[in-house]
């Protein structure tokens, strides 16, 4: 097995776990904030990032960077993934994950006023014909669009964000520092956070996702703390194998696969809520995925580093 397919291999097998991650967090949005779980997962995952960096770079590392801006990346990640998960209270997993890889596109668009690039026709044809697929999934004349389902991509905008933060301060830290300091700012941000909305009462017969971001904290039963304890435990190994398999290869030859996402979740969704997108959601995904694919290998051939350098679904 050559590099590449060991590469997308253990690529593909982070992404899995991130779909279970993913699948666990909806499922507790039932009874649990979404303040709570965030606050969990990084708890759970701690531990485990800073053994990763004792036996790659060493916790020496950790006196040698600026934490400041590091908390501030992690905030934004934790408005991103916040939104992304309040959304998933109401949306169907398949739905979100599609709209969250519209984030190449905010990337792309984005570094044009930040970093001074130029974006060629094709990219921006590209781009439009991948937001004319959300047009698609989202449908928003119908009845059954909800302005929940604009959260996807109000957290692809807050991740591009995140990854162009990394660019324009040029921060080369190791990934996995910047993961445990994100992890660290969901723990502090997200006991904030359950604070602070402790306060705010969710309405009467409100819906799923404003109760999932205004509940009231709860003490998880023993099953329920195993399985919010695996949604850190899932992130930071998703992680790892994830910064593993861009180890082995070039990022732009590993990008595309990072829609294996979409296929995982799409089959756990089936296997679990027993979900199956219709013929026209299925449309639009392909349009979104079609031109993120298009875009990361256009990237790739103009910047020394695609946007896809430090992975598109590392939640």
């Amino acid at each position: 097995m050559n590099n590449l397919l060991r590469a997308v291999a253990i690529l593909s097998l982070g992404k899995l776990l991130f779909a279970f991650q993913d699948v666990i967090i909806k499922e507790m949005s039932g009874g649990y904030p979404v303040h709570q779980i965030m606050t969990i997962r990084g708890l759970a995952a701690i531990p485990l990032l800073l053994l990763l960096i004792h036996f790659s770079s060493g916790l020496g590392i950790l006196r040698h960077h600026h934490a400041g801006r590091h908390l501030i990346r992690g905030g934004l990640m934790l408005t991103a993934f916040m939104c992304f998960y309040v959304a998933l209270a109401g949306t169907s997993l398949t739905v979100a994950t599609a709209l969250f890889f519209t984030a190449p596109f905010f990337i792309t668009l984005l570094s044009i006023p930040l970093l001074g690039e130029q974006v060629g026709r094709r990219r921006f044809v590209s781009i439009l014909i991948g937001f004319i697929g959300v047009i698609i999934v989202l449908r928003p004349t119908t009845d059954g669009f909800s302005p929940y389902d604009l959260l996807p991509i109000l957290a692809a905008f807050f991740y591009a964000c995140c990854q162009l933060m990394v660019r324009v301060l040029k921060m080369t830290e190791p990934p996995a520092l910047m993961s445990l300091y994100a992890s660290v700012a969901f723990v502090v941000l997200g006991g904030l956070n359950g604070l602070l909305l402790s306060q705010v009462e969710a309405p009467l017969q409100a819906a799923a996702s404003t109760q999932f971001l205004l509940r009231d904290w709860t003490m998880p039963n023993a099953t329920d703390m195993l399985l919010l304890l695996l949604t850190g435990i899932t992130s930071a190994l998703g992680f790892m194998f994830s910064s593993s398999a861009y180890q082995r290869d070039k990022a732009s030859n590993i990008a595309a696969f990072e829609y294996v996402m979409i296929v995982w979740v799409t089959l756990l969704s089936y296997l679990i809520w027993s979900e199956v997108p219709d013929f026209l959601t299925l449309l639009g995904i392909v349009l979104i995925i079609g031109s993120g694919i298009y875009v990361l290998r256009r990237e790739a051939r103009v910047e020394p580093k695609p946007i896809a350098y430090s992975g598109l679904t590392r939640r």
